[in-house]
């Protein structure tokens, strides 16, 4: 972790939350104490769920869990997608044209949002 310049959560909705094991690794990337490898790393956070406000639960939960761990989180635009089958028909397909415009613009404000993160508060190096 501790060698990337940010990081993408991409993750389901788990009963309103974040997957157990989701939480469990950054737990452990987080650790030992002095060795956060979030701190100060440009994050972002997008998921999707069956129904229509699952995923923003879900979200707010792993928000709160990446503040503690002091990452650099962008907040807008926020992406919260309704998985359905056809908007995502197979793997990594998407089907839907508004859907694809607009995680294309998600994905290019993530960019941008890396950028200036670590133009003001470049990560260190691995030890």
């Amino acid at each position: 972790m501790r060698q990337v310049d940010a990081v993408l959560f991409v993750t389901p909705e788990y009963n309103r939350s974040i997957p157990g094991a989701l939480k469990n690794a950054i737990d452990w990337a987080s650790r030992p104490w002095g060795q956060n490898s979030f701190d100060h790393i440009p994050a972002g956070v997008i998921g999707a769920s069956i129904g229509q406000i699952g995923t923003a639960v879900a979200q707010q939960s792993l928000r709160a869990v990446l503040t503690f761990c002091n990452a650099r989180q962008m907040t807008a635009p926020e992406a919260y997608m309704q998985y359905t089958q056809q908007i995502f028909p197979g793997e990594g397909e998407v089907a839907d044209e508004s859907t694809k415009a607009f995680l294309s613009n998600y994905m290019a404000e993530f960019r941008d949002h890396v950028v200036r993160v670590l133009a003001g508060l470049p990560r260190q190096a691995a030890s």
